[in-house]
């Protein structure tokens, strides 16, 4: 566990009501395309260029939809910028990835797009003297939604826009920007929908797991609190929501010993933690084996446990 002092964050509550809209951040869109299309049908633009209009089309559809409140990216990226891990007091040369962002914003969820495909299919028919082209343009993109807490993957879609072309002696088509921004916006409609069901139905599933408050104190506060290996605050950590079930719990603070524990939550629960410092003469481990001798706890050091009940 890496000793960040001076840097202190919580997550939203776990129990969230389903009437509140989601909260979502995206994160980029990238150029996966490994072509360009024919001259004639855009072939001018990069692919690149394309991509860093899928972060506006996505959040245009997102804004527009019901359930859903978008976090301004400007808001996101700062976030990433502001945030600064410490180590013993000193800036650590390791940037904050966007789950530090997104926690700080509030985040439920994370979003990714990628460019797949631009890429031109072509179709040539000679009949009777008379040649036809029939060209078709093809846009691939895939989103990709990350659970803020984890970064876990919760959904992946794609969406898939062509438009045809009709080329001949007489007729020449030629496509411009704003053709292939349409056609991307198309894709991008086609994969939004199968995210956001996915979004609100995970939403639906973790209003209806049971949750339980956890509070933590320690001998030496303020100490570091990871739950699942995320970090949710600072000792003394008072009435955190977290879900029933197993959980690995990890208390740290420079010149401490680390401790770590998997512990199984079925009630509201007080962590009382006996700290030890990394040197220790004979006289202070006595003192603090003595201090916990008459509770039952597990390991070196024990975690004192108080069940809580109404």
């Amino acid at each position: 566990m890496k000793r960040i002092v001076g840097f202190s964050m919580f997550l939203l509550a776990v129990a969230v009501s389903w009437a509140q809209p989601q909260r979502v951040a995206v994160l980029e869109f990238e150029d996966l395309s490994g072509m360009r299309s024919d001259p004639r049908l855009g072939g001018v633009i990069a692919p690149g260029s394309m991509a860093e209009k899928g972060v506006y089309l996505v959040g245009k559809k997102l804004a527009n939809r019901e359930g859903f409140v978008l976090i301004d990216r400007r808001d996101f990226m700062a976030q990433m910028e502001q945030v600064q891990l410490f180590d013993s007091d000193r800036p650590t040369p390791v940037r904050p990835s966007f789950l530090h962002a997104a926690q700080a914003l509030r985040a439920d969820a994370v979003l990714r797009g990628n460019l797949v495909s631009f890429s031109t299919g072509k179709q040539i028919v000679n009949q009777g003297g008379y040649r036809t082209e029939l060209d078709t343009v093809s846009i691939r993109v895939a989103l990709e939604a990350l659970d803020a807490v984890d970064g876990a993957v919760i959904a992946v879609s794609d969406g898939v826009a062509r438009g045809q072309y009709r080329q001949t002696d007489a007729v020449q088509t030629i496509l411009g920007e704003d053709d292939l921004v349409q056609l991307m916006e198309d894709a991008v409609s086609k994969a939004v929908p199968q995210i956001a069901q996915a979004l609100e139905t995970r939403m639906a599933e973790r209003e209806a797991r049971p949750t339980i408050k956890l509070s933590v104190r320690t001998t030496s506060d303020p100490a570091l609190v990871e739950i699942d290996g995320l970090l949710v605050g600072t000792t003394p950590l008072e009435g955190f929501e977290i879900y029933k079930g197993d959980h690995v719990l990890t208390i740290g603070k420079p010149g401490y010993r680390d401790i770590t524990k998997r512990i199984l939550f079925e009630h509201d629960t007080l962590i009382e933690v006996p700290m030890l410092r990394t040197e220790l003469t004979a006289e202070e481990i006595k003192e603090m084996v003595d201090s916990i001798r008459v509770h039952a706890f597990i390991g070196e050091p024990g975690l004192v446990i108080h069940r809580i009940t109404d």
